[in-house]
């Protein structure tokens, strides 16, 4: 693909994603926003920067999101439309990076790029300032690549070493390596050793030493564990159930090394979700779609043009329905978070002479650390409990404090704050 023409089709590609996303800009953040946004608030930042350094698992988790939400949210404060802003501008710098890398003819790089896009799937991921991270761990796992193929190595390690500090997930990224030195590579093993060792290391702590035994993050090596999460990931392929577990026929029928790498890429990438049925987002897909885009292009360099434009009119008019339907969905649930966290805002800057705060309902998409979040943001606080106001510990608050009641009216959708 000739610079200009990539250029092109970039600038016409980016014009259309923000043109159908444009209703980000209307979202709010959500209880995982704000509790990122208040744990780093407080927090110094050489804390981040040490633990983006560190190879030590449990000083350094997501290290570099975490920095980057200490440093948008110093800047930005709850200026909602500029964090969208800053993560239109990663996914579309990861659209770049991935023209750059299919090395496909125009047309077909471009389709696989339109796939990426605009796919319904990733719309959490690219409305939603949570996940950052994600958008993170793509654009330095396609930079370290992209490095990689330059023959860059030591860059490449250190962009992986970022990537691995953005999201776990990039903890396969060695592997995917050693499949581009199999099929493109002149079988440098020997350079893509620290590579392997530091993902070994990271996974054996991650596993043995700081394992998650009852959370979310709890790794479930059963049958029943894929059996729930092999389904939904391929049903978010083409936004269709079980359409997805049709990719391996792509390998076959295209015969195309960048066909295959981008298949590897995308099982690879996946492969830990799979193990996580306590974790499940279709937002989640980002980096294994990156992989996802690669293999569509390689598929495409073989397909007729009129194919190509077969499979964008059927699959299109399905995708922009469900993004329709999840921006309604998202747009109706952020009204909600909005209500709840300006409203605390608010009665926050009245100084009141509360010590402590209990709670009598939520936001529908709000959990217990949401509103605790809450108050940390507002209180500058990096610890602080809010129980239920029915439950033993908020009865001992209130009899013993001036104690605040967050009181959500789901039915009128209002937060009401209430004191003695």
């Amino acid at each position: 693909m000739s610079k200009r023409a990539g250029l092109i089709l970039f600038l016409l590609l980016a014009a259309v994603f923000l043109v159908l996303n444009r209703a980000a800009y209307r979202g709010y953040f959500q209880d995982d926003d704000i509790n990122s946004m208040a744990w780093t608030r407080w927090n110094p930042a050489f804390k981040y920067l040490k633990g983006a350094l560190t190879p030590i698992y449990s000083h350094s988790y997501r290290a570099v999101g975490f920095y980057y939400f200490h440093v948008t949210g110093r800047a930005f404060g709850l200026d909602f439309p500029k964090y969208v802003a800053v993560i239109h501008a990663i996914h579309l710098l990861n659209l770049r990076l991935l023209m750059r890398r299919m090395g496909s003819p125009p047309l077909a790089a471009a389709a696989g790029c339109v796939f990426f896009a605009m796919h319904a799937a990733l719309l959490d991921a690219v409305w939603k300032p949570m996940y950052v991270f994600d958008l993170l761990c793509g654009t330095l796992c396609v930079a370290s690549i992209l490095l990689w193929a330059r023959g860059r190595w030591i860059l490449s390690f250190v962009s992986f070493w970022l990537a691995y500090k953005s999201k776990e997930l990039a903890v396969m990224l060695p592997v995917v390596l050693v499949c581009y030195e199999l099929w493109f590579g002149g079988r440098r093993w020997l350079r893509l050793a620290p590579f392997l060792a530091a993902s070994l290391s990271f996974a054996v702590q991650a596993l043995l030493l700081h394992p998650d035994q009852a959370g979310d993050y709890t790794f479930h090596f059963t049958l029943d564990t894929i059996a729930t999460t092999a389904p939904f990931y391929a049903g978010k392929v083409f936004l269709t159930p079980y359409l997805g577990f049709l990719l391996p026929l792509g390998a076959v029928t295209a015969r195309n090394r960048r066909t295959w790498f981008g298949l590897a890429m995308m099982g690879l990438f996946l492969f830990p979700l799979l193990w996580l049925p306590g974790r499940i987002s279709s937002a989640y897909c980002y980096l294994s779609f990156t992989g996802l885009a690669i293999a569509m292009a390689g598929i495409a360099e073989h397909a007729k043009p009129a194919a190509i434009a077969i499979f964008f009119l059927l699959w299109l008019p399905a995708d922009i329905y469900w993004l329709n339907a999840q921006r309604d969905e998202t747009l109706r649930q952020d009204r909600d978070a909005r209500e709840w966290i300006t409203t605390l805002g608010k009665f926050a800057n009245t100084r009141p002479a509360v010590t402590g705060f209990v709670y009598k309902g939520m936001p529908e998409t709000f959990h217990i650390w949401g509103v605790e979040a809450g108050v940390k943001y507002f209180y500058r606080l990096l610890e602080v409990t809010v129980p239920p106001v029915d439950s033993p510990e908020g009865a001992q608050l209130l009899k013993n404090g001036r104690v605040a009641i967050l009181n959500w009216d789901a039915g009128r959708h209002r937060l009401q704050i209430q004191t003695p």
